[in-house]
């Protein structure tokens, strides 16, 4: 099979073959970067550049930036790159995890401005819709698979994390009704999304059948006890993070995503299409350090030679890049494996599989992590900046290695997985019995 560069140009770019078949994809992200994306950006320059402008008086990201990435969006939807990740018969592109690191490293490669507006993430088509009914396609599916609306993510409460037994939000049947009362935090897009995707528990007591999921509209609850609480500010000062609450809020039976007592299963799918997500980008931000850091050493004189002239800066460029190389063929070493039985979404997966996905998600992680350190130190005072993109991938690189179950938890779900699991209740030392984990 013949291959072409994912991006033109750069050192890394014969290191980013991708199968000639994603050809006309590639082409179309090019395409819409160059007509959506870089104009746009261009024009809010001031406030992407600049802190200060990036976020509103009441420290929310400023709505000009939300309006260009809707716009974005919606541009990227009817291109049919927006909800590549997701089968045809929901309106996506069909294509599976392998082809989609090729497709996120490229738009991910362009940067941390508005580019990753391209591609659908926690606040826009979810795998979650795969479990939408047909009365909700109208309102909620096609819609958000198209880029016209946005979603938000109801899992993670100020007291549950990692383990979903903690959860405290509870849905109750009344009459031909559901009511939620309880609260969510750390939530991401929690003031403008659209439509709202919330995992409540509905049977305490009823192990993996005691999760519900619920979608709604968020404007139309407001007037019914959908309430938003304080905005929180991340390492990264996004603007977009914050509190929801449920004050008896009452939904009608067609609410319901999937079937009542699935909520568990839905949501550890959707764990681990985040986590399967890192790959193309991490990939895509690892390389983007490398070549603004070659730029850097080559360009910059210290003593009447190049930067880079140094060992020790030529190491750390080196380093860099194994980590990067190494890690990009991993995930795509198991991108494969999760297609060849396909399809990536199917559940229950095998326990060999979601080893994989664990140690996929920690590699990319912690070898981003490294690389925006590095990254970060070859920049030198021009690094510690916080208006550069340098610093904010450093921040950003850092964030990563807690949402989507921590990468503390992977590696306790990797050790379980290889027959490491043990019941500390039947123990004389053990103070209590162990977490259930996203990744059960």
């Amino acid at each position: 099979m013949t291959a072409t560069s994912v991006d033109p140009g750069g050192v890394l770019a014969q290191d980013t073959a991708a199968p000639e078949r994603l050809a006309p994809v590639l082409d179309q992200v090019r395409s819409l970067y160059a007509d959506e994306v870089a104009p746009r950006e261009q024009a809010l320059a001031h406030r992407l550049n600049d802190e200060r402008e990036y976020l509103d008086t009441d420290g929310r990201l400023h709505p000009e930036i939300i309006a260009a990435r809707r716009e974005i969006m919606r541009a990227a939807g009817a291109a049919g790159i927006y909800s590549a990740h997701l089968p045809e018969h929901l309106g996506g592109g069909g294509l599976g995890r392998e082809d989609m690191i090729y497709v996120e490293e490229l738009v991910y490669g362009y940067g941390v401005g508005l580019n990753p507006a391209l591609l659908s993430w926690s606040e826009g088509a979810t795998p979650r819709l795969l479990y939408a009914h047909d009365h909700q396609r109208d309102e909620f599916t096609d819609p958000l698979v198209r880029g016209e609306k946005t979603s938000l993510h109801g899992v993670t409460e100020s007291t549950a994390g990692s383990n979903l037994f903690d959860m405290k939000t509870r849905a109750v049947k009344r009459g031909s009704d559901w009511v939620l009362s309880g609260s969510k935090a750390y939530i991401t897009n929690y003031f403008d999304a659209d439509v709202a995707q919330v995992l409540t528990m509905t049977d305490p007591g009823g192990g993996r059948k005691a999760f519900t999921y619920f979608m709604f509209d968020t404007r139309e609850a407001m007037s019914r006890g959908y309430r938003l609480g304080r905005l929180y500010q991340t390492m990264f000062g996004d603007g977009y993070t914050g509190e929801i609450f449920f004050d008896d809020l009452v939904l009608p039976e067609s609410a319901i995503l999937g079937e009542v007592g699935q909520g568990f299963d839905i949501a550890v799918m959707s764990f681990n299409y985040t986590r399967m997500r890192r790959a193309g980008m991490c990939s895509g931000w690892s390389r983007y350090l490398i070549e603004r850091s070659l730029e850097r050493v080559k360009d910059r004189e210290i003593g009447g030679r190049p930067l880079g002239a140094n060992q020790g800066i030529q190491w750390m460029i080196a380093d860099m890049y194994v980590d990067w190389l190494a890690t990009r063929s991993l995930s795509l070493e198991v991108a494969r494996a999760i297609d060849t039985p396909g399809p990536w979404y199917r559940i229950p997966r095998p326990s060999d599989e979601i080893r994989r996905i664990c140690a996929l998600k920690v590699s990319n992680d912690e070898s981003f992590y490294r690389v925006a350190d590095r990254a970060l130190q070859v920049h030198g005072g021009a690094g510690v900046m916080r208006d550069t993109s340098i610093n904010k991938l450093f921040q950003i690189a850092r964030n990563l290695r807690i949402p989507g179950g921590t990468d503390e938890v992977q590696r306790t779900t990797i050790a379980e997985s290889l027959g490491l699991r043990f019941d500390t209740s039947k123990t004389t030392s053990a103070a209590s019995t162990p977490a259930v984990k996203e990744s059960n």
